[in-house]
């Protein structure tokens, strides 16, 4: 049973070793255990060593480091396109061997001494040339794989970095439109009104008036 020492060291250790802390180191930690989908022992051939493939595989992976799957399977087209070309290489080597050793042995077309490449490569030449196809294609993938690795690279490099919004302005106070006011009337001459006199009030002062004051409306002293 653990000790109270024990569980305290090894929480201490355990938070030494918390991996990663930020985005970016989580993000490559992610694929530290991507290795190469490359079986050595299936794309090898009697002949050939298997070692020496696994030291190119873990050459390409060494150099391009692939983060994604795609980028692993873009190596891997590397490795096998290099591995095949190399392949195709000691094929020609051993053909052009295997074609001047039948051409010394043969009766009926001997081999020309005095221009050996050329006399064998008039009696193979379709051999050659389909060789020659192969290792073409090979290349082809090979270039193929390359350029679009390295344009993944670069379109992963050119990503911007996402930025914050910026805030939005507050837009200015919008004014109330006001209507234009009318000018003002001018205003009238007023005239003036005799106050209303009901009742008796109203007979004295009649009665008191000059002759033609009523019908004009005016009274004294106006």
């Amino acid at each position: 049973m653990s000790t109270t020492r024990q569980i305290e060291a090894n929480r201490r250790n355990a938070q030494l070793s918390t991996g990663p802390r930020s985005p970016e180191g989580k993000a490559v930690s992610r694929f530290n255990a991507l290795k190469t989908g490359i079986n050595a022992r299936a794309q090898v051939i009697p002949g050939e060593d298997p070692a020496e493939l696994e030291a190119m595989a873990a050459g390409y992976h060494r150099d391009w480091a692939p983060a994604t799957y795609l980028e692993r399977f873009l190596v891997d087209s590397l490795i096998r396109a290099d591995w095949l070309l190399q392949r195709l290489s000691r094929l020609e080597a051993e053909l052009w061997a295997h074609e001047i050793e039948e051409a010394r042995k043969s009766t009926f077309n001997p081999l020309d001494e005095q221009a050996p490449m050329g006399h064998i490569y008039t009696r193979t030449y379709d051999r050659f040339a389909r060789l020659q196809r192969r290792i073409d294609s090979t290349e082809r993938s090979y270039y193929r794989a390359l350029t679009q690795l390295q344009r993944l690279r670069r379109d992963g490099a050119d990503e911007p970095e996402p930025e914050s919004l910026p805030e939005p302005l507050e837009s200015p106070p919008v004014e109330e439109s006001v209507a234009p006011r009318e000018p003002a009337a001018p205003e009238l001459a007023s005239f003036f009104h005799a106050p209303r006199i009901e009742g008796a009030a109203a007979l004295a002062a009649a009665a008191t008036s000059p002759p033609g004051a009523a019908r004009s409306g005016r009274f004294p002293g106006r």
